[in-house]
């Protein structure tokens, strides 16, 4: 594959990928390739490999008609992607407890340093990826491919609905509680995990984890509850079993 080729490919990768997870492209929204191709400004092929790239990542649909629908956002996904969230934080606290060194710390400093300079530009989508950078670093620097495999696929996914509940689609509004208030409790779990970590607490670094993704969580529940939540697609799930609290 020649050099320009592969360029086009990652530069429609890139961008499809970031008007999804920045809901420019909504769920269950059908995809004009057309448009695509003249509004990145590459060929046909290029988008083509960027959509089935998608497509394994979960992000975009195969239409059995033809051509790609962008992937709903469901409350079945929802619950589903907080579960495994749980579980990834477990898994990954544990080994890192045993596994993670000096420079390990660093690179996960460096990531929550990031996190806070969106944070305080209050740039949404810079926020949205660069925790969910960190998060995957974290499962990263465990050393556990499959685990790694399993946090860029939940990761990726929770951005799209971080976007949402952090107020993205409103254009940064704290319409949903004290935004800043969030962001301050976020960067507290995020330095007191790395603090357990180099003391190597088992105990404490589960117990900041667990209590991360609860706050997260709640916030999502709160978006639910609150918000319009037009680009939510509530089909797949029945009232009784929507969101856990």
């Amino acid at each position: 594959m020649t050099t320009r080729k592969r360029s086009a490919r990652e530069t429609a990768y890139a961008e499809l990928r970031r008007r999804i997870l920045t809901l420019e492209l909504s769920g269950s929204q059908k995809i004009d390739e057309a448009t695509l191709v003249e509004s990145i400004g590459v060929s046909r092929t290029p988008v083509r490999e960027a959509l089935h790239q998608l497509s394994a990542e979960g992000l975009v649909e195969v239409d059995p008609k033809g051509g790609y629908w962008i992937s709903s956002i469901s409350l079945r996904q929802c619950r589903e992607l907080i579960e495994a969230q749980y579980v990834l934080v477990r898994a990954t606290s544990q080994l890192l407890v045993e596994r993670i060194g000096e420079t390990g710390l660093e690179q996960l400093s460096e990531a929550v340093r990031a996190v806070e300079r969106a944070a305080a530009e209050k740039d949404i989508p810079a926020i949205t990826c660069t925790n969910a950078e960190l998060h995957i670093l974290e499962t990263e620097l465990t050393g556990n491919s499959y685990l790694l495999s399993m946090a860029e696929r939940v990761y990726t996914h929770l951005q799209r609905l971080a976007y949402l509940s952090f107020g993205g689609v409103h254009r940064g509004a704290t319409w949903l509680g004290d935004i800043d208030d969030h962001y301050s409790k976020v960067h507290v779990d995020h330095w007191e995990y790395i603090d357990a970590l180099r003391d190597r607490d088992h105990q404490r670094a589960e117990a900041v984890a667990v209590r991360h993704v609860r706050l997260f969580q709640t916030r999502l529940a709160s978006f639910l509850a609150d918000a319009d939540c037009a680009n939510l697609d509530f089909s797949t799930l029945s009232a009784d079993a929507r969101m856990v609290g």
